[in-house]
């Protein structure tokens, strides 16, 4: 290696521990103690007094100081996503720009100020009803047809991207801004899978200094999932109901181990195709007929179903899809025909960060007798009002479910 690259070398890494170093750490032994932070804001003051003549910490070194002694304990904070990344942080995150609108809905659910998002995804900017705060931040586009000249434009601090849906797509993304901007930060989280929900809540509270949001925001949703899970758990594995479930593609499943198998069985369910090794198979009628269902649940609010949700209090679509299933050929044979039990649910409230509010429909369609008292309604109302901060009565307005 040349001299000039060893010089060089040498600039870039005393320029990346600088980086690295937290403010008002006067001592850089790595944490920040409150004598320091104490001398930082007098050396502020000073230098006012005094119109800059006195050496002091700038505003944004002072600010971000006192988030670190706060929030992380004076040190740095190092986190592993959903995805396995690890990062370590020595200054707050300020400008948060997010393709995954799954994880907007979240930060906001542990109380994320909106002026720290500048830039979302342009299915949040599609949906003012449920995202009006969020209209007039840069479209980023989507993970599959991203913005790239937007995204680098706004200065984010951080993106964050799904951990497992479009992998490539959101390597891409981290790889061609990374290349243009090397001082942004990458997450990847998903925001609406059961198994890593409640981690991800925590991690994004401690992140970005909303752990007392986060906090309350998981006693509220454990106790949605746990008067569910409590009355599941007494349920022996082989009087579980079974269940078909098709989404918005007619015949189209879910298999095993797919996010729809896992929420079925939350609400004791036996999934009927749930010894199918494809994720979302394509099944066959005469299959369905055959394995007898108690329960069909039909997801609609996508692909062939777009109808629905918040922005749509029109129940009659609901009604016509029903029809359609029980008017199929030769399924009047099922018990779930037969007994009445189809049941239409809306991707909002299952497919999502809100998926525990469709656990609690599928529990009371499941087993309306060990649920007479489950309002799933009221959670979603409570989750509408005090977590995403909406006046919006989903018993007023939008469609979720059909019969309601």
């Amino acid at each position: 290696m040349t001299r000039r690259l060893i010089l060089l070398a040498c600039s870039l890494c005393l320029l990346a521990g600088m980086a690295m170093a937290i403010p008002c750490d006067r001592d850089s032994d790595g944490t920040l103690t409150s004598s320091e932070l104490a001398a930082a804001i007098l050396d502020s003051l000073d230098a006012r007094q005094m119109g800059g003549a006195v050496e002091a910490p700038s505003p944004g070194d002072l600010r971000d100081a006192a988030f670190v002694y706060e929030h992380w304990d004076g040190r740095a904070l190092t986190i592993t996503d959903t995805s396995g990344q690890t990062t370590t942080l020595t200054r707050p995150i300020r400008r948060i720009a997010l393709f995954n609108s799954d994880s907007l809905e979240m930060l906001r659910s542990i109380g994320i100020e909106p002026d720290r998002i500048v830039g979302v995804s342009k299915y949040a900017l599609e949906d003012p009803i449920f995202y009006p705060e969020y209209q007039g931040k840069a479209n980023l586009g989507s993970v599959w047809s991203p913005d790239y000249e937007q995204a680098a434009g706004i200065r984010p601090d951080a993106v964050f991207l799904y951990a497992s849906i479009s992998q490539s797509s959101c390597d891409e993304i981290e790889d061609t801004l990374s290349a243009i901007d090397p001082d942004i930060r990458f997450f990847r989280f998903d925001s609406f899978r059961p198994t890593v929900y409640a981690d991800e809540v925590r991690t994004l509270g401690l992140l970005l200094g909303k752990r007392e949001g986060a906090g309350r925001f998981l006693a509220f949703y454990g106790d949605a999932t746990g008067s569910v899970a409590g009355v599941v758990d007494t349920i022996p594995v082989k009087d579980r109901i079974p269940v078909y479930l098709e989404n918005w593609n007619d015949y189209k499943s879910a298999g095993k181990g797919s996010g729809y198998d896992e929420k079925i069985e939350l609400a004791g369910g036996m999934n009927i195709f749930g010894d199918n090794p494809v994720e979302y198979p394509v099944v066959d009628p005469e299959a369905v007929i055959s394995r007898n269902p108690d329960v069909i649940v039909k997801i609609v609010g996508a692909g062939e179903t777009t109808f629905g949700g918040y922005g749509d209090d029109d129940i009659s679509p609901f009604e016509r899809v029903h029809r359609a299933i029980s008017d199929r050929p030769v399924w009047n044979q099922m018990k779930a025909i037969r007994d009445g039990r189809v049941h239409i649910i809306h991707t909002d409230v299952i497919g999502g960060p809100e998926y525990f509010i469709g656990t609690a429909y599928f529990a009371k369609w499941f087993y309306p007798d060990r649920f007479p008292d489950l309002d799933p309604r009221a959670v979603h109302r409570q989750y509408l009002e005090e977590f995403q901060r909406l006046d919006y009565d989903p018993g007023k307005h939008g469609t979720f479910v059909y019969p309601a």
